[in-house]
C-alpha cells in the first residue's frame, strides 16, 4: 500500500440544489468551459427534492470556481455556495483496495485513532481518498504509513 497526500486542492460546494436532470452537466460545463478541472465530485440527497454537490479543485482555480458556482446558484434557484481552502486529501493505494473488506474499516480506524475528522470519502478498486482538514492531513498520513507499511 502507497499513502499519497496532497494539499493543493480546496472543496466547492453548491448547496440546495433542485434534484433535476441535467443540472449537474449544466454547472460542469460550466466549470469546463473557464478551464476548472473537478474532482472527487459527489452528490448527496439532503432533504425531498434538494442535493448538494461537493467536489474539489486546484487551489489556483478556486476563485474561478467560486464565480462560475454563485452565477449557477442563482440561475438554477440553488441555495448557496460553501468553500474550504484548509483541506488535505489523503489516497491510500493498493492493488487489493476493493477485494479486501477490511482495508476500509482498518483506514477509519486508523484516522479516528488519530482524531481526524473526514469530511469526503471516495474509492474506486485500486484506492481510497479521503478530504479532511489540513491542519489533521500531516498527521494522518504518518499515522496511515505506519498502519500501511
Amino acid at each position: 500500500m502507497k499513502v499519497v497526500s496532497d494539499s493543493e486542492v480546496a472543496k466547492v460546494a453548491v448547496l440546495g440544489v433542485p434534484d433535476t436532470p441535467g443540472i449537474a452537466a449544466s454547472l460542469f460545463s460550466a466549470l469546463a468551459d473557464r478551464g476548472v478541472a473537478a474532482e472527487m465530485i459527489v452528490q448527496s440527497v439532503m432533504r425531498g427534492q434538494v442535493n448538494d454537490i461537493a467536489f474539489l479543485v486546484c487551489k489556483e482555480h478556486l476563485g474561478e470556481a467560486i464565480d462560475v458556482c454563485r452565477r449557477a446558484v442563482r440561475q438554477m434557484g440553488a441555495q448557496g455556495v460553501a468553500f474550504d481552502a484548509e483541506i488535505g486529501k489523503i489516497t491510500l493505494e493498493g492493488a487489493d483496495v476493493a477485494g479486501d473488506p477490511g482495508i476500509p474499516a482498518r483506514m477509519f480506524s486508523v484516522l479516528a485513532g488519530e482524531s481526524v475528522n473526514i469530511d469526503m470519502i471516495s474509492s474506486t478498486e485500486m484506492n481510497i481518498t479521503c478530504v479532511v482538514s489540513l491542519i489533521d492531513s500531516v498527521r494522518a498520513v504518518k499515522a496511515l504509513e505506519r498502519a500501511f507499511p
